[in-house]
């Protein structure tokens, strides 16, 4: 979620918007909640979250353009 965030900025930039953060409700044995957030991405983010981990996938890419 951390290294999520910190590419935001980035894509914000560029794309113009946020990725959707998202809460989902989960119940708990004692009758509780929790709440747990999330990151609602399409293909086009997942791809960029992913290669921004990859250099080798970056690379690659990169040479496609």
């Amino acid at each position: 979620m951390q290294a999520i965030r910190n590419m935001e900025p980035a894509w914000e930039k560029v794309q113009g918007r946020k990725f959707a953060l998202l809460q989902k409700v989960y119940n708990l044995p004692n009758g509780g909640t929790k709440l747990t957030p999330y990151y609602s991405l399409t293909k086009t983010e997942c791809l960029y979250i992913a290669t921004k981990f990859n250099d080798e996938a970056r690379a690659t890419r990169s040479t496609r353009c």
